[in-house]
């Protein structure tokens, strides 16, 4: 996939200098001051940070803004759609308390970046770290078990603000697929085995395999009302302030509309990713899963019902994104062609683990009697 970073930056600022003031009204005298690219851009949208001063009706104005931009080949999803991406964050940010980014503008020529890019206000803050692993290094850990516990309850508070959103009201239940089934869950379901069935390649996990099998044999007999799915929702996607409050909600490309346990199901998992899938234990302060049921319930006001069955679902679609990115690094040659993390990796070792299968192994994907 092409980088944004390949771009100068002195030509980033130039052009991003020209280009702002026909987004922001009244500004005059522009100029951006610094233009970064984070070495920690993931494998789907990239990032370009920026600050940047002007004078607003006479006074000095200045704000910092990110340019979210979509891959237009080899990112992780097959398709991007940059102006849905833009819909659900501006209409989160400006109708809720969810610190999702406020949309500024959409920069379709792809002229400025050398492609289209979202701009948004930058949020500040510290954002947990996939490597090392935030359950086991970093300032995470370093954290006092009292502010961990707060961290945690206030990741579990944004998961219930997104799920109390009044997605009619926003203009967001145009999220479901009924393209894609009868029911928002149904669309769901059919969206990840189509995912999936692109992402093997003809090589598919025993792993998914089982646990698909497992899905279709336990699924509840109902489904909640459909509310606004965040999609990704973990940590590593949230931003913190000092005391521990959530600054910014990050990666909404997965965004979808359906039952709240979505949300709720993939955070637990992701929890397990990081602990269980990587044989570390769960950091002190964060809550039990049960115990972050409960606390979602009363935050949202919401009750839960089959979450394991969500989990089992949460864990199929992490294992499948870690099979995506594990054939990425190889297309691009970070990994060898017969490396193991497609069928191998942490979300795989954890999703096993929860539903009593074998462990993946690198050579078959199965380890077998092993669990």
């Amino acid at each position: 996939m092409a980088l944004i970073n390949e771009l100068d930056p002195t030509t980033a600022r130039q052009r991003l200098a020209a280009w702002l003031p026909s987004v922001i009204p009244g500004a005059t005298d522009l100029a951006v001051t610094d233009v970064h690219v984070p070495s920690s851009n993931g494998m789907s949208s990239e990032s370009m940070l920026l600050e940047a001063r002007w004078q607003q009706d006479g006074a000095p104005a200045a704000r910092g803004f990110v340019a979210r931009v979509a891959p237009t080949d080899g990112g992780l999803f097959e398709t991007y759609d940059l102006a849905r991406e833009g819909l659900v964050m501006g209409a989160l940010a400006d109708g809720t308390d969810v610190p999702a980014p406020r949309v500024v503008a959409h920069e379709r020529s792809g002229e400025v970046l050398g492609k289209p890019f979202l701009l948004v206000e930058r949020a500040y803050g510290v954002v947990p770290a996939d490597d090392p692993p935030f359950t086991m290094a970093g300032w995470v850990a370093e954290l006092s078990d009292p502010q961990r516990t707060r961290l945690w309850d206030n990741s579990v508070r944004v998961l219930a603000d997104i799920a109390r959103a009044d997605a009619t009201a926003l203009g967001l239940d145009l999220l479901a697929r009924p393209d894609l089934g009868a029911t928002p869950l149904d669309q769901q379901l059919r969206f990840w085995r189509d995912f999936y069935a692109w992402t093997h390649r003809g090589t598919p996990s025993p792993t998914i395999d089982a646990a698909w099998a497992w899905l279709d044999a336990h699924r509840p007999a109902t489904e909640s009302a459909p509310v606004v799915v965040w999609g990704d929702a973990r940590p590593g996607n949230l931003m913190y302030g000092p005391d521990q409050e959530v600054t910014g909600v990050f990666d909404w490309e997965m965004a979808a509309y359906g039952p709240h346990e979505l949300d709720l199901g993939y955070f637990l998992f992701l929890n397990r990713t990081y602990t269980d899938g990587l044989g570390a234990p769960n950091p002190v302060g964060f809550a039990d899963p049960a115990a972050t049921v409960a606390r979602f319930e009363e935050l949202s006001g919401l009750a839960v019902s089959d979450i394991d069955w969500y989990e089992a679902f949460a864990g199929i679609r992490g294992a499948v994104l870690l099979m995506r990115v594990g054939t990425m690094m190889i297309d691009l040659g970070a990994l060898p062609p017969d490396a193991s993390m497609p069928l191998a990796n942490p979300a795989s070792f954890a999703l096993a683990a929860m539903l009593d299968l074998p462990k993946p192994d690198a050579e078959s994907g199965w380890i077998t009697g092993a669990r």
